[in-house]
Formats: C-alpha cells, structure tokens, sequence
C-alpha cells in the first residue's frame, strides 16, 4: 500500500483493519509494506505509527514521487513471499478475500494474476455496483483495448511475475494500464474471481484525479500499448472513445458512469 499527504486518516484506518481481519483456513502470515510518499499531516502520521506493529516494513520518502516510484520500491524490498497483494488505503477488503486468492492460485499455478469483483460504493449515498472484469487471459486480451482486464487495487500477484516483469513501467498516473500491458505481452495468465470480495470507494477525490491531463496520459498508455502488443489495429478506436468521454464535463461523465457507459473502465 501507499499513503500520501492527501489520504482520508479515517479511510486509511478502515483498510489496516479490513487488512488485520482477514480470516485464513490455512496458516499464513501476512505482511504489510507501506510506501509513505513524502510528509504526511500529523493526523495521518499518528494513524500510521498506531498501526506501526502491524506493518512489516514501512519505506518513507522525503518527497512525493508518485504511486509507481513506491509501488516499483517496495516490489524491490520484497522478501520471501509466495503472493503479493495490492490495495489502496481509501477501499475495504473483504474479510475472505486472502484466502480465496491465494486457495486460487495453490489450486491454479498456471495463472500468474487473479483479481477480484469489486463493489463499487458512492461515499456521498447508498448506491453500490458490482463490477465484473476479465474471465481469463483470452478475455483480458481481447477487453483490454477499452477496459482494464483487472482492478489493479483486486490483484494477487505470484512473486514470479516479478522476476519476468521487473516493475511497474514509470509512467505517470496510469500504471496500472502499462503493467497489465506488459504482462500480457510476457505471456502471463489472468483470471478473476466471480465474487465482490473488495469495496472500492467512489467519492470526490475519485473524480478529481480524472481531469483531461489523466486521461491524454491514460489515452497515450493504451495507444502505446495496443501498439506494442497488435501492431496497428482497429482497435485504437476504444482508447479514442474513451478520451473523447473523458473530455465531456463532469456531471456528464457521472450520469454516463452511473448507467455503465464505462463499466470497469478505471478501477485503479
């Protein structure tokens, strides 16, 4: 996980317990890496330090370099773990989660990344949605020139994907994108559980971190993508639509999100 001077202190505190919570049918050890990007306000400070005995091993910036720098840092430091989990700090684990990814990937070792539904949940009402992502490798290929094949805060990574792909490629607010766009070029196996086993939060900041220069970045990473991966295709129509959607006003884009016009486009 990775915490910066923005994060909700109260948000970040509910995912250590969802993290803390977790129930297992088999013995495992769970460890947490937490990147700090940069100076944090006090209140979140004091949130960290409290959960500080249940952290593995914390890694602090003394500038905010950005998700991928820490994310791409703490794969670095992993050390002897079989599966590496990904989560943000503001969304809710579900109780089982663990333990159904990592029963998957025991049962399954030909996959390499297996992610999860998501239940998305609107801070400001009562409203939730169940989102599906790709069924398996042959669809995250097919889906992935206009939606990502899995929700990059779902994943349980096998750590052997770290020695193929060495990291996050360095690009700006769309790592996620790049990563799976990698991945699929190496030959790598996804697969997502058919259940919502995380709660992903839709609020203000959700909207506020897609404005037009994440979505040019976010239609540059798709291009280059599909360019490495097909050559020149048809497909770069998808990438286009979604820019264009993404330059419509904001209450448009809500009312378009609200009726599935970009289901599972950016669980990021």
């Amino acid at each position: 996980m990775s915490v910066y001077h923005a994060e909700n202190p109260v948000l970040f505190e509910r995912a250590m317990r969802s993290i803390v919570g977790q129930r297992f049918t088999m013995p495992i050890e769970v460890r947490v890496y937490l990147g700090v990007d940069g100076p944090v306000p006090e209140a979140l400070g004091a949130v960290i330090r409290r959960w500080e005995t249940e952290l593995y091993k914390v890694v602090r910036f003394t500038e905010n370099r950005g998700l991928v720098h820490v994310l791409n840092e703490l794969i670095s430091c992993r050390a002897d773990e079989q599966f590496f989990f990904r989560m943000d700090t503001d969304d809710v684990s579900h109780p089982e989660r663990f333990d159904r990814q990592i029963k998957f990937m025991v049962a399954h070792p030909e996959i390499d990344i297996v992610g999860t539904d998501i239940l998305e949940v609107q801070s400001d009402s009562a409203e939730r949605r169940t989102v599906h992502f790709a069924d398996d490798s042959a669809d995250a290929r097919r889906c992935i020139a206009w939606r990502v094949p899995v929700a990059h805060p779902t994943v349980c990574f096998r750590s052997s994907v770290f020695d193929r792909v060495p990291g996050y490629p360095a690009v700006l607010m769309n790592e996620d994108i790049s990563m799976w766009f990698e991945c699929l070029k190496a030959g790598m196996r996804f697969h997502n559980i058919p259940e919502a086993l995380y709660e992903f939060t839709i609020d203000d900041n959700f909207w506020r971190r897609r404005g037009l220069k994440k979505s040019w970045l976010e239609f540059r990473s798709y291009a280059v993508g599909l360019w490495q991966l097909e050559g020149l295709s048809w497909r770069y129509v998808f990438p286009l639509a979604r820019l264009l959607f993404r330059l419509l006003p904001s209450p448009v884009q809500r009312i378009g999100y609200a009726n599935k016009l970009r289901t599972a486009a950016s669980a990021d």
